[in-house]
Order: structure tokens, then C-alpha cells, then sequence
């Protein structure tokens, strides 16, 4: 994925080294420890570079996204991601709220953490850094993200990035639908849940862009492949603070 390697890799390093200590020294977790070194394997491959190598880290890199999915699947998680506005957050950058319980946008500026509390009744979810947070750091330091959710993804994603041959985005009452024509994002978790969850790499993107945008939650509703085309279908939560 063009230009956003780095910055993916280091904070899948913080994160894999923080859920590592959580593992080890809280939770006295193997399975949680096990993760948070698969995840510190994955960060090492993201920043390790591009070229020759990039399909033999996204393979080895598939590893890490199965042992998310697992920790995902033995927690119980069913509800779509949330994907957050920068300002909405603490670490002022674009993620994903994977909701335990309510799939409901918080009403509070989330807090920092892995595992996080919002809401009137102590609603809890995960707090992920996606392929979409990557990229919207990216676009945002160029300026490519701007209040029109169309423009900022072509902007984004084809002018910046140079990661899709084009886009076309259709907005409605029901929601927003975005046809990615020819993506060149890599695919790195498969068909896990985690994919259920917070999308493809591709879908992670767009959503993340839109949120950001919009200034507004957004969840992707479904996704699908037509030819060498991806459609995103997703929905606005409510506009943010």
C-alpha cells in the first residue's frame, strides 16, 4: 500500500507491545500475550518496506489478522466497527469502535486505550487503528481531505495514495454507496471475522475517509466484489461534535 507502511507499522508496534505487557503482567493471558507478539510481528512487516517483499509480508502478515480474529471471536463480537471522526478521539486520528454490546456511535470524545467505556450505560468496545486510519493520517497531512466526502476520496485515495484507478461515490437518504474501480490495496486478513467486523482493507479506507469527512460516524453496511470493481455500501451514524 503506497506511502502508508510506516506509520501503520509503528502503531501496530505500540499496539502489539501494549497488549504484549497487558498479557503478560495484568491478564496473566497466553492467548492475549500470543496476540499482542503476533501483532508486533505485523507492525515489523508493515514498516519493513515495499518492492519484492510486499507479498510475502502481506502473507506472513495474515497470521497476526487470524490470531485478531480470534481474540475477536472468543469475546463474542458480533456488531459491525464504528468508524470514528479524528476529533471524536483521544489519539486524534481516525479508528474503528468495535462495539461488545450497543452498535451505537458514543456520546463522549473517546477516551485512549485499547479497551474503552462510553455512554450513558457504560457501553464498551475496542478501539482498533485500521488500513483507514493509516491512510487518513496520510491524506489529512497533504490536505487531501476536505468536507465534501466525494472529492476527499478521490483526493484521497487516487490522487494522493494512488491506491484505486477512480471512484464513484452516490449519496442518498438511505446512505452512501462507493464504487472502487481497480483497488491496489493488498489484501491482509482474508475472509476472517475480522473482516466482518471492520471491512476489507479497501472498505476500511473508504469508510475511514467519509467518517472523516463527514465529520460523522459511519458503519459499512456490506461490500461487494463486481468484476475488478469493489462496491461500499455504507451508512452516516449522526454528524459529530
Amino acid at each position: 500500500m503506497p506511502g502508508i507502511n510506516s506509520d501503520l507499522g509503528i502503531s501496530l508496534l505500540i499496539l502489539g507491545a501494549g497488549l504484549t505487557v497487558i498479557g503478560y503482567l495484568i491478564l496473566d493471558s497466553t492467548p492475549v500475550l500470543v496476540l499482542g507478539i503476533s501483532v508486533i510481528i505485523m507492525g515489523l512487516l508493515a514498516a519493513w518496506g515495499e518492492g519484492a517483499l510486499e507479498r510475502t509480508q502481506l502473507e506472513l502478515a495474515r497470521t497476526g489478522w487470524v490470531n485478531v480474529s480470534v481474540l475477536l471471536e472468543s469475546l463474542g463480537v458480533a456488531n459491525r466497527a464504528i468508524y470514528m471522526p479524528s476529533n471524536t478521539t483521544e489519539f486524534g486520528v481516525t479508528m474503528a469502535l468495535v462495539p461488545l454490546v450497543k452498535p451505537i456511535p458514543p456520546s463522549i470524545r473517546l477516551p485512549r486505550g485499547f479497551a474503552v467505556k462510553y455512554g450513558a450505560e457504560g457501553e464498551t468496545g475496542l478501539l482498533l487503528y485500521t488500513p483507514g486510519s493509516a491512510a487518513v493520517t496520510k491524506c489529512m497531512g497533504a490536505g487531501a481531505i476536505g468536507g465534501d466526502a466525494s472529492t476527499s476520496l478521490t483526493n484521497c485515495l487516487v490522487n494522493h495514495l494512488t491506491v484505486a484507478r477512480g471512484i464513484v461515490t452516490t449519496i442518498s437518504d438511505n446512505g452512501i454507496t462507493v464504487v472502487v474501480r481497480d483497488s491496489r490495496v493488498g489484501e491482509l486478513y482474508g475472509n476472517e471475522l475480522t473482516r466482518s467486523i471492520i471491512g476489507s482493507p479497501t472498505a476500511s479506507l473508504v469508510a475511514a475517509v467519509i467518517a472523516e469527512s463527514l465529520n460523522s460516524p459511519v458503519m459499512i453496511e456490506s461490500e461487494e466484489v463486481r468484476g475488478r470493481d469493489l462496491v461500499v455500501r455504507l451508512r452516516v451514524l449522526g454528524r459529530g461534535a
